[in-house]
């Protein structure tokens, strides 16, 4: 299924190269565009400057965890949605993350099918 065009780009933040070439591959598939970024500091310098419908953002990064990265979203793009990702999953890291307005909240490995409705979802509540 191809979606209509999208207001912004869905961006990939994750320090797991392996991981971002998978989400690339699966969104791309989706007929949704991409930008990879590994480092939270070019992420939220490129939202600074573009249209970014959504972000999926991994937890644990070295530099700056994935909770700093979205309160920094928000408060320089306000309208982007997001989705956290994580290997090691916390009930309190879950909790101030949804808490903090992330629309879904997946632990690796996840499935693909379910990824794509929560990007799905985000992406309908951007329009």
């Amino acid at each position: 299924m191809v979606l209509p065009s999208v207001g912004g780009v869905i961006c990939l933040l994750d320090d797991d190269l392996s991981m971002l070439r998978a989400l690339e591959r699966l969104l791309s598939s989706a007929g949704l565009q991409t930008q990879r970024f590994s480092d939270p500091l070019d992420f939220l310098s490129y939202v600074i400057s573009n249209s970014v419908a959504l972000a999926v953002i991994d937890i644990w990064m070295s530099g700056m965890t994935g909770l700093e990265v979205q309160k920094k979203l928000q408060a320089v793009s306000p309208t982007t949605r997001v989705i956290i990702s994580t290997a090691n999953d916390h009930d309190s890291v879950r909790n101030a993350a949804l808490e903090a307005g992330a629309i879904a909240y997946f632990v690796k490995p996840f499935d693909d099918h379910v990824f794509l409705t929560a990007v799905h979802q985000a992406i309908a509540l951007t329009g």
